[in-house]
């Protein structure tokens, strides 16, 4: 209680000891990360806005077997007007090809 009296009436700070010093860094840093965790919350970082991205919707998977089918048919329908349209090739007989490429058969054989 005298080093307390001695030290008010001199302004003397008394030395702080090596526990006291470890306690008082670590509430300066639990200070620190409360003031930044309540300025995050209190304002947060808005993300910038790049270009607009439209995103398709989730297709349902648990497609009734009518509508399934329906979708199937149109699909096979639109393959078989696309096929449709293609050049078919010239089907020619053997002999015709032989002649075209002067194959002989008596060679062949």
């Amino acid at each position: 209680m005298i080093k307390e009296l001695i030290y008010k009436l001199f302004n003397i700070e008394p030395f702080p000891c090596n526990s006291c010093e470890t306690l008082r860094n670590q509430l300066d840093v639990v200070n620190f990360e409360k003031k930044q965790l309540l300025d995050r919350l209190l304002n947060p970082i808005q993300p910038e806005k790049s270009e607009s991205v439209e995103y398709e919707p989730i297709p349902n998977k648990n497609i009734p077997w009518n509508v399934r089918r329906q979708m199937l048919e149109a699909e096979d329908r639109e393959k078989k007007r696309l096929l449709d349209k293609l050049p078919k090739p010239v089907v020619q007989s053997t002999e015709k090809l032989e002649k075209e490429l002067d194959i002989n058969q008596e060679l062949v054989k």
